[in-house]
C-alpha cells in the first residue's frame, strides 16, 4: 500500500471531489492490485458518488479480509453507513475487536456499532465485557462501561418486544444499586437510570423519596430539573398538597410567568375539592381560600411592575380557576364575563389576547351573557388618534367577535363584512411602513377573518368566485407580508381547491420548510399533487420530503452513540422516542406510496414497460399488514391553521382539496400495485390472497372518509381484474369456459365514471375534482389495457388457443373493447373540449374571471376595483396549469387508445 495514494485519495474525498477520488483510486490499483485501504477508499468514492451496488461490492471484498487498520476501518465505517448496512459495521469492528481484545479504541466502536441495529441484550453484554476488560482505564474510572450496561437493560425494558421486563427491570435495579455502592452514580445522568427504573416500575414514591433524598440532593445542580421531576412524581404519587407547595415555590422563586405550575395548582386543587367537600362548599375550604388569596397576591406584585411589564400567567390563572368552579358547579355569574373583560384591557395589545382566552370563551354560555360581553369589548375599540397598541386590541376584538359569531343572515351581509374587514386592514397599513420585510403587518389577520368567511360561503354555496375573492385578498395581504405564514398555508389550500400545482408548489418553496417539517407540515400542499398528471414537481417534492427519513437514520444513530460517549442518558431515550416516532410516520408510507402511484403513470407507454416497473417495486411500502399500520404515527399538525370560529369542523378541514390521506387510502394504494405486480409476475396465490383483502376493504362503510369515489372505483376495477386472472387460471385447470363477468363489471364502472365526469359544466367547475377525475379516469384505462392484454396471452401455448374456454375469452374480451373504445372516446372528446376552452381563455383574465363569477356583478366590481391585476394574474396561473394537466391527460389518452 502507497500512505501516498492513500492520503491523495482521501484529500479529494475531504474536499467533495469524488470524482477525482474515484480516478486516482482506479489509477493507484493498476499500481498496488486490489489494496484493501486503496479499496475502502474507492468504496467510500462511490457510495458519495451514489454508485450504491458497486461500493457496497468493493466494501464487502475488503471486509473479507476482516481489516484492523485505522485507514481501512473509517472508510468502510462511513461507506456502509451511507448504505445503512449497520450489521456489517458491526460485523467489521467485531473483527477488529476480536483480532485485538486489548485495543480500547475498538472495544468502543465495536460497542457503538451495537447501539446502531438496537441490540440491547448484545449491548449489554459488550458493555460488560469492556467494564471487565478495561477495568482500570482512565475512561473507565467512573464506571462508564457498567454504566453502559445499565442503560442497555432499560432500553431493552423499554424497546425490545416480547422480553422478560419484569427480570431485566429487576436486574437493572440491582446493577444500579452496585452501581451506587461503587459511587458511579454522581451527577444527574446516574440519577437519571436510577428514577427511570423506578418509574417503570411505577414505585412513583420512592423515586420521589430518592430525588429529594441525599442521593438526589449530591446529582442535581440545577434546581429547573428538580422541579420538573417533582412536579411529575408528585402528580403519579397523587400527593395534591404537596404538588401546589412545590410549584408556588416555583412561581414565588422570580417565575410568575410558569403557567404549566399555574395549571397544576389548580388541577390539584380541584382534585382536592372533589375528593373532601361538597361542590357547594367550595367557598369555605381552606385550601381554595389559600390559593385564590394566593393567586391574588402574585397578581399584585406583577401590577406593582407597570402595565406595560406584567406576567400573564398569574391572570390567565385566575380565569382558569373560575371556569374549573362553572364546570364544578354549573353556574355562570357576570363576574366571569367581568373577568374577561379586564384581561382584554391589560393584554389586548399582546398578540397572544386571543389565543390566550380562546379555551375560556365557552363560559360564556347564554346569549345574555355574549351580548353583554360583546357591547362591553367593543367599548374597547378604539377608532381615532390610535397607535400600534390600540390597533393590535381592536384585531383582538375583532377576532374574539368573529368567534363567538357574527349574525349574517345573507351573502350580501356577508360581502359588507368582508369589505368592512378589508377597510379596517388597509387603515392599518400606514402603521407599518417602517416595518422589516420579515414581519408582519399589524392588521394582517383582518384579511384571514375575511377569507375564512368567504371559505365559509363557498362551502355553503360551491360558488368558485369565493375561492378567487379570497386568494385575491390573501395575495394583497402577502405583498405587504411577504412571510405571513397563514397566508401562504391557506392561499396554498385554495390553489390546491383550483387544480393549481404551479403557484401551489411556488407558495410551498416560500416556506422553506427544514428537517422535520417535512413530515408535520408538508401534508398543507402535498395532499392532492399526485392527482393532477403532473409529474414532475409532485415527484421532485417528495424525494424531497422523504429525505428527511434518509437523514433521520443517518443522524440519529450517530447522536446516540455521542450521547453514550459523553454520559447524557437523559437524551437517549428522548432521542429513540423521536426515530421511532419519524421512522415510522404516516406520510413517510403517504410518500413512497404516491412515488409509486406516479411512476407506474409515467411507466405506462407500453405494457412491456409497465410490467416491468411493477414487478421491480419495493414490497415494503405495498404489502401493508394491520401489525405495520398499528406502529404508524400521525405526526401531521393540523392545528397550524388559524381556526378562530367556535365551530367542530375547522379552518384546515374546510380547505381540503380532497379527504385527508390515511390508513384506509394507504391499504388500497398498496393492494392495487401490489395485485398488478403479482399478476406481472403470475403469482396466483399471492393475488387470491390480496384480492380477498381488497374485497373486505371496498365492502368497508367509511371509505369516503378518505378515498375520493374515482379511487374507490379504481380499486373496484382492480378487484374485478384480479377475480378475472383467478377465474382464468381455474379455467385453465377444469377446461370448462368461466362466466368473464369481469368484462361487464368493468365496462358498467368505467361507464359510470364517464358520465359522472362529462356531465360537470365545462368551465365554471374545473377545479381540483374535474383534474383529478381525469387523471383517475387514465390511471383506469391503464388497468384495463393490462386486463386486455392479459386476456389477449391468456391460452398456455399455441395448441390451446382454439378450447372452449379461450375462445370464450377471447370473444367476450373483443365485445369489451370495442364498448370500452366508445367510453374512452367520449372522455377524449370532452377532454379535448376542456381542453381547447381552458387554452381559449389564456391571457383573458377579466373576461373569464366574469364568466366564472356568473352574475354576481356587485361582487365583481368590488374584486375589480381593488384586486384587478391580482385577480388576472391568479386566473392566468391557474389556466397555465391546469392546461398542463390536461394535455398531459390527453397525450396519456391517445397512447391509451393505440394499445388498445
Amino acid at each position: 500500500m502507497s500512505d501516498r495514494a492513500v492520503n491523495n485519495i482521501y484529500d479529494a474525498i475531504y474536499n467533495e471531489n469524488y470524482r477525482l477520488a474515484l480516478t486516482l483510486s482506479n489509477k493507484a490499483l493498476k499500481k498496488f492490485h486490489n489494496d484493501p485501504a486503496i479499496n475502502a477508499m474507492k468504496s467510500l468514492a462511490l457510495v458519495k458518488l451514489e454508485k450504491y451496488e458497486e461500493a457496497e461490492e468493493i466494501a464487502k471484498f475488503v471486509m473479507e479480509s476482516k481489516p484492523v487498520e485505522e485507514t481501512i476501518l473509517q472508510a468502510l465505517n462511513l461507506t456502509l453507513k451511507d448504505l445503512q448496512k449497520y450489521d456489517e459495521i458491526v460485523e467489521l469492528f467485531q473483527n477488529a475487536f476480536e483480532a485485538d481484545i486489548t485495543n480500547e479504541e475498538y472495544a468502543n466502536q465495536y460497542f457503538m456499532a451495537i447501539t446502531r441495529i438496537n441490540n440491547y441484550d448484545l449491548q449489554k453484554q459488550t458493555a460488560l465485557k469492556l467494564n471487565k476488560l478495561f477495568s482500570n482505564s482512565s475512561s473507565n474510572k467512573k464506571g462508564k462501561y457498567f454504566c453502559w450496561a445499565i442503560m442497555s437493560l432499560i432500553l431493552q425494558s423499554r424497546y425490545q418486544k416480547d422480553c422478560p421486563k419484569a427480570l431485566i427491570t429487576k436486574l437493572a435495579e440491582q446493577m444500579i444499586l452496585k452501581a451506587i455502592e461503587k459511587d458511579f452514580i454522581i451527577d444527574y445522568e446516574g440519577l437519571f437510570m436510577y428514577l427511570t427504573i423506578l418509574i417503570d416500575q411505577e414505585r412513583y414514591k420512592e423515586a420521589l423519596d430518592i430525588l429529594n433524598g441525599d442521593l438526589g440532593s449530591k446529582c442535581i445542580k440545577i434546581e429547573t430539573e428538580r422541579n420538573r421531576l417533582n412536579i411529575e412524581l408528585n402528580r403519579k404519587t397523587k400527593q395534591w398538597e404537596q404538588l401546589i407547595k412545590v410549584c408556588q415555590d416555583i412561581i414565588e422563586n422570580n417565575d410568575h410567568d410558569n403557567f404549566t405550575c399555574f395549571y397544576n395548582i389548580i388541577d390539584a386543587l380541584f382534585i382536592l375539592i372533589e375528593e373532601n367537600v361538597l361542590a357547594i362548599d367550595y367557598l369555605n375550604n381552606e385550601t381554595f381560600i389559600n390559593v385564590y388569596d394566593w393567586i391574588k397576591k402574585i397578581q399584585e406584585e406583577e401590577l406593582k411592575n407597570g402595565i406595560s411589564k406584567i406576567k400573564r400567567a398569574p391572570f390567565i390563572a385566575e380565569i382558569e380557576l373560575e371556569k374549573k368552579i362553572i364546570n364544578m358547579t354549573g353556574f355562570t355569574m357576570d363576574k366571569h364575563k367581568n373577568i374577561l373583560i379586564e384581561y382584554v384591557k391589560k393584554f389586548g395589545d399582546k398578540y397572544c389576547c386571543f389565543e390566550d382566552l380562546l379555551p375560556y370563551l365557552e363560559i360564556l354560555d347564554s346569549d345574555e351573557l355574549i351580548n353583554d360581553f360583546k357591547a362591553e369589548l367593543n367599548k374597547l375599540i378604539k377608532s381615532t388618534d390610535i397607535n400600534v397598541n390600540d390597533i393590535q386590541r381592536n384585531v383582538n376584538i375583532e377576532k374574539i367577535n368573529f368567534y363567538l359569531g357574527y349574525k349574517i343572515n345573507n351573502e350580501e351581509e356577508m360581502k359588507q363584512y368582508v369589505k368592512k374587514l378589508i377597510s379596517l386592514y388597509e387603515e392599518t397599513l400606514p402603521f407599518g411602513t417602517k416595518l422589516e420585510d420579515t414581519e408582519r403587518q399589524f392588521g394582517d389577520d383582518y384579511l384571514v377573518i375575511a377569507a375564512s368567511l368567504l371559505i365559509d360561503y363557498y362551502k355553503l354555496t360551491d360558488k368558485t368566485c369565493y375561492i378567487y375573492q379570497a386568494i385575491a385578498i390573501l395575495e394583497h395581504g402577502l405583498e405587504k407580508s411577504k412571510f405571513n405564514f397563514q397566508f401562504k398555508i391557506i392561499l396554498m389550500r385554495l390553489y390546491s381547491i383550483l387544480g393549481d400545482a404551479f403557484r401551489t408548489t411556488e407558495l410551498s418553496r416560500s416556506l422553506n420548510l427544514r428537517s422535520i417539517q417535512f413530515d408535520t407540515l408538508s401534508f398543507l400542499y402535498t395532499e392532492g399533487m399526485d392527482s393532477l398528471n403532473i409529474v414532475q414537481i409532485p415527484l421532485h417534492i417528495y424525494n424531497l420530503c422523504l429525505s428527511i427519513y434518509k437523514s433521520n437514520n443517518i443522524e440519529v444513530p450517530d447522536v446516540i452513540t455521542q450521547a453514550y460517549k459523553n454520559e447524557t442518558y437523559s437524551k437517549i431515550i428522548e432521542i429513540l422516542d423521536f426515530y421511532n416516532k419519524l421512522n415510522n410516520s404516516i406520510q413517510q408510507v403517504l410518500f413512497h406510496q404516491q412515488i409509486i402511484r406516479i411512476q407506474t403513470l409515467q411507466a405506462f407507454n407500453t405494457v412491456d414497460k409497465v410490467n416491468s416497473y411493477l414487478s421491480s417495486v419495493d414490497d415494503k411500502y405495498i404489502d401493508i399488514t394491520e401489525e405495520y399500520l398499528s406502529k404508524c404515527t400521525d405526526n401531521r399538525d393540523y392545528k397550524v391553521f388559524a381556526h378562530w370560529k367556535n365551530e367542530k369542523t375547522t379552518l384546515e378541514e374546510k380547505i381540503r382539496c380532497r379527504p385527508l390521506k390515511n390508513t384506509l387510502w394507504i391499504q388500497l394504494f398498496g393492494l392495487i400495485p401490489k395485485i398488478l405486480k403479482n399478476i406481472a409476475l403470475k403469482n396466483i396465490e399471492k393475488i387470491k390472497a390480496d384480492n380477498e383483502k381488497l374485497t373486505a376493504l371496498l365492502s368497508k362503510d367509511n371509505l369516503i372518509s378518505e378515498l375520493l369515489p374515482s379511487e374507490i372505483a379504481n380499486g373496484k376495477i382492480v378487484n374485478e381484474f384480479a377475480k378475472f386472472v383467478i377465474e382464468a387460471d381455474q379455467s385453465k385447470e377444469t377446461k370448462e369456459s368461466g362466466s368473464c363477468d369481469a368484462f361487464n363489471n368493468i365496462f358498467e364502472i368505467l361507464k359510470e365514471k364517464v358520465d359522472s365526469l362529462t356531465s360537470n359544466n365545462k368551465l365554471t367547475n374545473v377545479t381540483f375534482n374535474i383534474i383529478e377525475q381525469c387523471t383517475t379516469m387514465i390511471e383506469a384505462i391503464n388497468y384495463i389495457v393490462l386486463l386486455v392484454h392479459y386476456a389477449s396471452n391468456i391460452a398456455p401455448n399455441r395448441k390451446s388457443r382454439n378450447l372452449p374456454w379461450v375462445i370464450n375469452i377471447q370473444e367476450k374480451k373483443s365485445q369489451f373493447v370495442n364498448e370500452i373504445k366508445k367510453q374512452i372516446q367520449i372522455f377524449y372528446d370532452y377532454l379535448k373540449e376542456l381542453n381547447t376552452l381552458i387554452n381559449s381563455k389564456k391571457n383573458t383574465g377579466i373576461e373569464s374571471i366574469k364568466e366564472i363569477f356568473g352574475s354576481d356583478e356587485a361582487l365583481i366590481d368590488n374584486l375589480m376595483s381593488n384586486n384587478k391585476e391580482l385577480l388576472i394574474k391568479t386566473f392566468d396561473q391557474w389556466q397555465s396549469s391546469v392546461s398542463t394537466s390536461l394535455e398531459n391527460t390527453l397525450k396519456e389518452t391517445e397512447i391509451k387508445m393505440k394499445l388498445l
